[in-house]
């Protein structure tokens, strides 16, 4: 006969798992539509500044949903909204598969991007919610499974795409994964399952409510870390999306794929070890920035394929270190709206990614790649002075 502990146990192993997979295939959606992005545009026709505004409309819409669905998760349930994003998401997912046209693409991506963005935020939120010790451990790890599902999609999709398969597998695949997610929400619940740390020092002296790294909310704080995943995610989409033109154009290399795969990869353990030495996260902030813009800098002076693919790994561990960080300021910042304020970062992710893609693409179009890349890496700069501030807001 079970006990209650175990199926406390059981049901801890399911929720995990169900975040789990859910952010695996957000990773893995994210580095496939980069590495099928110019397929895309060569079965639409489209030109580097078209593809760079078709990039843009799924964040766009990873903008919008979190603004929206934030505070309505954390006020009407976190279950009740994810499960109705996997089925916005399984909309999504047909939509894609039917499209015969660039026109008809256009709003199955957006409904993707409001689904991928909202899926992931609730995500993130429910995970503190039922884990409040041992959560920002999790989030590195779980950040980490992002990054794995980004480091697998260009693998398999260069290689049914190197076969002359369609790029609609990739939706294919997630439509499959996302039934299952709904399947599972069935055998499980969004409950805490560990104690709070202010739960177990009940009778003690609580921390003074205005204090940042306390369980209260933090809205400059919050901004700020706004404005570092603006600008982070940004740079990660601007760099992913162009960097199969980068390699393959402007320098006649043959394994763009490889150079993307391994950016997603150096970020596993980026990722996962933020996640235990998460009370260094400001400085580790700050360090991860100022390395993603030397690292990106040397690949836009590169004149050969082979650096480029070396520097991919250490640009990757760089980049995969601030998300985890962010993350961690966050939950320091929240207090008991979690899923408002990671809606807050997600948005910020969206409309950064969707602005800075389409800058990219844009710049590359008139400038040229190199160019590009230099701007990317002038943004990042900014990253560093906004972490030195954070960094000011814990010490005080």
């Amino acid at each position: 006969m079970k006990t209650s502990s175990d199926q406390t146990v059981h049901s801890g192993m399911l929720l995990t798992g169900l975040l789990s997979l859910t952010v695996f295939m957000n990773g893995f959606e994210a580095g496939g539509y980069q590495a099928s992005l110019l397929n895309i545009g060569t079965c639409y026709r489209l030109g580097d500044r078209t593809m760079g505004i078709f990039a843009s409309v799924q964040l766009i819409a990873g903008f919008i949903a979190p603004l929206i669905f934030g505070p309505v998760a954390d006020r009407c349930g976190k279950k009740k909204i994810y499960g109705a994003f996997l089925l916005v998401q399984l909309l999504g997912c047909v939509l894609l598969i039917m499209a015969g046209s660039a026109a008809a693409f256009l709003p199955g991506i957006f409904v993707i991007g409001m689904s991928v963005s909202a899926l992931q935020y609730i995500a993130l939120a429910a995970l503190a919610d039922a884990y409040p010790q041992t959560g920002k451990k999790k989030m590195g790890i779980i950040t980490a499974l992002y990054s794995l599902g980004a480091v697998t999609a260009p693998l398999i999709c260069g290689l049914y795409l190197g076969h002359g398969l369609s790029w609609k597998i990739l939706f294919m695949l997630l439509a499959v994964t996302t039934m299952m997610n709904l399947m599972a929400m069935c055998f499980t619940d969004f409950s805490a399952r560990e104690t709070s740390v202010q739960e177990e020092a009940r009778g003690q002296a609580a921390p003074p409510a205005s204090a940042p790294g306390t369980s209260t909310y933090f809205l400059p704080g919050v901004i700020l870390l706004c404005f570092v995943m603006f600008i982070y995610v940004g740079f990660e989409n601007g760099f992913a999306f162009f960097i199969n033109s980068y390699i393959t154009r402007a320098l006649g290399g043959t394994h763009a794929y490889l150079a993307l795969s391994l950016f997603w990869f150096a970020m596993i353990p980026a990722r996962i070890l933020c996640g235990y030495f998460s009370r260094y996260s400001r400085q580790l902030l700050v360090a991860a920035s100022a390395g993603v813009v030397l690292f990106v800098l040397l690949i836009a002076f590169s004149t050969s394929e082979l650096p480029v693919l070396m520097i991919s790994v250490p640009l990757g561990f760089c980049s995969g270190a601030v998300y985890p960080c962010v993350l961690g300021g966050a939950m320091d910042f929240a207090g008991s709206r979690t899923a408002t304020v990671t809606g807050f970062i997600t948005a910020s992710t969206g409309l950064g990614g969707a602005v800075i893609s389409a800058l990219t693409g844009s710049i590359s179009q008139s400038a040229g790649i190199h160019t590009a890349l230099c701007t990317l890496a002038l943004l990042m700069a900014a990253d560093i002075v906004f972490g030195v501030i954070l960094a000011g807001y814990h010490r005080r």
